[in-house]
């Protein structure tokens, strides 16, 4: 299993609504903090990463996290569709980090990413990549609990690597898969306010 080291860089560069103290970001809803800058190394090269947004997820009146979106390099553009098809195009480090704000039992997490792959992911994607989709809800295993982080880095290439409540998973090699985890939260029907997560590339 290829290994990816892991480390979150703090740093005082503004980001407009964003930063709450030094070198930390809160997502408003939930007031959760996350780092503002991440940086990991992963097959001899190294990356840097800063925020491009936040949200919430909401199951009808309950928040179930916080996330932040951190992008290498990201784009501005005045227009949001460019700024979803820049994060659904492999070529640049991504990533997903998402914190509890309540306990969730495992079967509910698998039940709500097995949806979210048949939501985004055309049948023809489906039939190609259910395999990786299979590994990767059986990564959830253990129920969540409140405060409790999941991080998901799309490395260029094709690459993703999941942390799981702290525990490094097997990496799953597939852009294809990217692409589709990504759209859960940035393909239109989106589980959270897509908005929310490109904030930082258009200015809005």
């Amino acid at each position: 299993m290829k290994k990816i080291v892991l480390s979150a860089v703090l740093f005082t560069a503004l980001f407009p609504l964003l930063l709450f103290g030094q070198g930390t970001v809160k997502e408003p809803s939930t007031e959760k903090l996350f780092p503002a800058e991440v940086t990991f190394s992963y097959a001899g090269k190294d990356y840097a990463l800063r925020p491009t947004g936040l949200t919430v997820r909401k199951k009808l009146f309950f928040k179930v996290y916080g996330m932040v979106h951190y992008m290498q390099d990201a784009p501005k553009t005045a227009n949001e569709e460019d700024a979803f098809k820049e994060v659904l195009t492999d070529g640049k480090a991504k990533q997903i980090t998402l914190e509890f704000a309540r306990d969730v039992d495992a079967p509910k997490i698998k039940e709500a990413y097995a949806d979210g792959f048949k939501q985004h992911a055309s049948r023809e994607e489906l039939g190609q990549i259910q395999p990786l989709i299979d590994q990767f809800i059986g990564y959830f295993s253990k129920d969540v609990k409140e405060n409790d982080r999941f991080v998901f880095r799309w490395i260029p290439g094709g690459s993703v690597a999941v942390v799981i409540q702290g525990e490094e998973k097997p990496v799953i090699e597939s852009a294809a898969f990217a692409r589709a985890l990504w759209s859960i939260w940035f393909a239109k029907g989106s589980i959270v306010d897509r908005e929310d997560l490109v904030r930082n590339m258009t200015g809005q």
